[in-house]
């Protein structure tokens, strides 16, 4: 993709339009239509997640180098979005009714698809809607493995699975965690309301507790970064306050987001109307880039950059139809839009990709893909190839592709 604010040179505009072809395409196995429930890159490896298993593919090549199935008639519930060590955390637990009473907490190796260590944790208290993952439920930080319950935090050393310590909170349905260095920030909503915990990772001390001030009672709560710390406040009943909420170390209100100049408001605080479970919002130096409202159907069609430190709304870029995904590489916002074109004698699918400075929201280049009716579910950057990872899998459908930026 290139390196910061690349010459005019590099982007040639009589290679802007050209339709780039897939490198290659991955190949589909096992189950048809297996909607993808979250993915990461982690060394050269794209990781594309189902409900019943998890595969990975080389980004050099698309050969499969493993894949992992998800144990008896359990179904993926939680992923976390980082590797540590290597590891990545799973939740699991069988598809029936009161199934969450019997999850397993599993460490897998990312590079080998080989499990480390599962442990059983009942998980049934906390607040689950649909069949898609629950984000905020797993993190992992320092050589140890957290999981939210809907009473506690529990750490598990990472090597062994081995309980290393509990802390405590008010009994809810709607918990949430995110590590962020030494620190586990615990963001939690009781009767009204909402409660942020900063958490040693190393000890499981509480460090501070913090009830960050808004106007009435709250909803519903959501921790949208860990670092930096931004949480979405849902406020009850007509009168009640949304806002995107940025704290400091010590848990204190620096900026408070709650629209752009023309009234739009932020699309964190409906996560239910995003289509699926990926992270929208950008944290690019100063900059933070999110969705905000649109006054048409269309609710991903308005990117906004907003000052981390001021709250001051910087530019909003309108797109004619939804992006379907977002992602920040070697400085710059990436957007991917895919749309179908329909004429009378001929329908014909296409991909438009641009590259935004994250500082005015000014276009810096833009490519056209090669694709067909394959929704993305996710886009991931490696060094100048793009891989994308659809949103199904089927025989005609590759679960992941890779495109050359050039």
């Amino acid at each position: 993709m290139y390196e910061d604010r690349a010459p005019e040179s590099v982007w040639l505009p009589r290679r802007r339009w050209r339709r780039l072809k897939p490198v290659w395409e991955a190949r589909h196995t096992g189950r048809a239509d297996t909607e993808a429930l979250g993915s990461l890159l982690h060394e050269g490896l794209v990781v594309r997640a189902a409900f019943d298993r998890l595969r990975a593919f080389e980004a050099g090549t698309g050969r499969e180098r493993w894949a992992w199935e998800v144990p008896g008639r359990d179904v993926l519930a939680a992923m976390t979005d980082e590797v540590v060590d290597g590891v990545g955390l799973l939740a699991h637990w069988p598809d029936v009714h009161g199934g969450q009473r019997q999850a397993h907490v599993t460490a897998l190796d990312m590079t080998s698809g080989e499990t480390r260590w599962s442990v059983p944790r009942s998980l049934d208290e906390l607040w689950h809607p649909g069949s898609g993952l629950r984000p905020g439920t797993v993190a992992l930080s320092g050589g140890l493995a957290m999981v939210a319950t809907g009473t506690a935090v529990v750490a598990l050393d990472l090597r062994t699975g081995r309980q290393v310590w509990v802390t405590q909170h008010s009994r809810d349905h709607d918990v949430w965690i995110g590590a962020a260095g030494e620190r586990l920030v615990v963001v939690t909503r009781h009767e009204g309301t909402a409660t942020v915990r900063a958490v040693s990772v190393a000890d499981g001390r509480v460090l501070w507790k913090k009830s960050p001030a808004v106007d009435g009672p709250v909803a519903a709560v959501r921790l949208v970064c860990a670092d930096p710390l931004l949480v979405a406040v849902e406020g009850e009943g007509r009168r009640g306050a949304d806002c995107l909420l940025r704290l400091d170390a010590e848990g204190n209100t620096v900026t408070e987001f709650a629209s752009a100049d023309d009234g739009a408001r932020f699309v964190p605080h409906a996560p239910w109307r995003l289509d699926h479970g990926q992270p929208w919002t950008i944290r690019a130096g100063d900059t933070l880039v999110a969705f905000v409202d649109s006054p048409t159907y269309q609710h991903l069609s308005r990117l906004a950059g907003f000052s981390l430190s001021t709250g001051r709304h910087l530019w909003t870029r309108e797109n004619t139809w939804d992006i379907d995904a977002l992602a920040f590489h070697r400085g710059h916002v990436v957007t991917l839009r895919h749309h179908k074109d329909e004429t009378e004698d001929r329908v014909e699918w296409g991909c438009e990709v641009r590259v935004l400075d994250p500082v005015d929201g000014r276009e810096v280049a833009r490519r056209r893909l090669r694709v067909t009716q394959d929704e993305p579910y996710a886009m991931h950057l490696h060094g100048d190839r793009l891989l994308w990872v659809s949103r199904r899998s089927a025989p005609f459908a590759p679960p992941v592709k890779a495109y050359d930026w050039r």
